[in-house]
């Protein structure tokens, strides 16, 4: 499921120190194993760790830890096994 835009200046979302908390529905899918962000903009964002909640699979969590870099999607992809930390363009 791609969303266009999250962050929000008037609701101060992806603030220092915060956790944040959205409600995405999409089509059906298998258990999530993948997971990219992407940044624009000058300010740097870090985000500790992103869970995803599904109806019908256990909760998974993505830990990031580390600046996202601007421009670019940058995740994870654990479909096929581990992966360290890639970006996709």
């Amino acid at each position: 499921v791609y969303v266009p835009r999250l962050d929000d200046s008037y609701s101060r979302t992806f603030e220092r120190c915060s956790t944040d908390t959205f409600q995405i529905y999409g089509p059906c899918t298998y258990q999530i194993c993948y997971l990219y962000l992407y940044r624009s903009g000058y300010d740097g964002w870090k985000p500790e760790s992103v869970t995803v909640y599904s109806y019908s699979y256990p909760p998974v969590t993505f830990y990031y830890n580390t600046f996202i870099p601007s421009g670019t999607w940058y995740g994870f992809n654990y479909c096929g096994g581990y992966l360290a930390s890639s970006a996709a363009v």
